[in-house]
């Protein structure tokens, strides 16, 4: 409901009447209470001022991709004596413990998401989603572009493609623990290890490209 679309039951719990009127108003013309109340779903969910999203950063060869995803958490110090760096060269802010996310498998960006990236994918549970807004939010405040190129050659696959990928890889011995169309632990688990046994990048993406080479 509303300007950055509420749940009822998020409605009742967080909106705030920011401008004052006595209505918590999340529909009016002026978003005045509609981003506020937003502000107060994300305070509640532990919010840090001041601190990123995530920042872009560079693997080094030979990166062991396994590290990559949600499931793995490290300090910015251990990330960097492992070889990861910002993509300018310089330092990355130490804003707690962080993972290595790859939206678009080894190909494409790579980034190292704190705990603001969590707070924001409580409020919409997609990676996609909560990148196109950090990065707004970024590029507002006058900070650059994505230095790494997406893979334009690539798409994101169907529901019926992520389904025949999980029957594919079972059949061949590499378990995702069921076919229900969502790339979840253990299809990522199951695609990097039949990328391991094909001489493949273990980045566990889900590509129309891996599915080919299933096929």
């Amino acid at each position: 409901m509303g300007h950055t679309q509420f749940i009822p039951t998020s409605y009742l719990a967080y909106a705030v009447d920011f401008t004052g009127d006595g209505k918590r108003d999340i529909w009016s013309d002026n978003p005045a209470d509609a981003l506020a109340s937003t502000a107060a779903y994300l305070a509640r969910f532990g919010w840090a001022k001041g601190q990123p999203w995530g920042v872009e950063v560079s693997l080094p060869r030979g990166f062991n991709y396994g590290l990559a995803g949600h499931g793995v958490s490290k300090s910015v110090n251990d990330w960097a004596a492992l070889g990861v760096r910002g993509v300018t060269g310089g330092g990355i802010p130490n804003a707690g413990r962080a993972s290595i996310l790859l939206p678009a498998g080894a190909r494409g960006p790579a980034f190292m998401i704190f705990k603001n990236f969590n707070v924001i994918e409580r409020y919409n549970a997609a990676d996609s989603y909560v990148i196109a807004v950090g990065h707004l939010s970024d590029r507002i405040k006058g900070k650059p572009d994505f230095v790494a190129s997406w893979p334009r050659d690539d798409r994101a696959l169907r529901y019926s493609e992520r389904k025949e990928l999980q029957k594919r890889l079972t059949a061949k011995g590499y378990s995702t623990g069921g076919v229900d169309g969502k790339i979840g632990p253990n299809t990522i688990k199951a695609i990097r290890r039949y990328q391991n046994a094909a001489g493949l990048v273990p980045d566990g993406y889900a590509s129309m490209e891996l599915l080919k080479h299933l096929r």
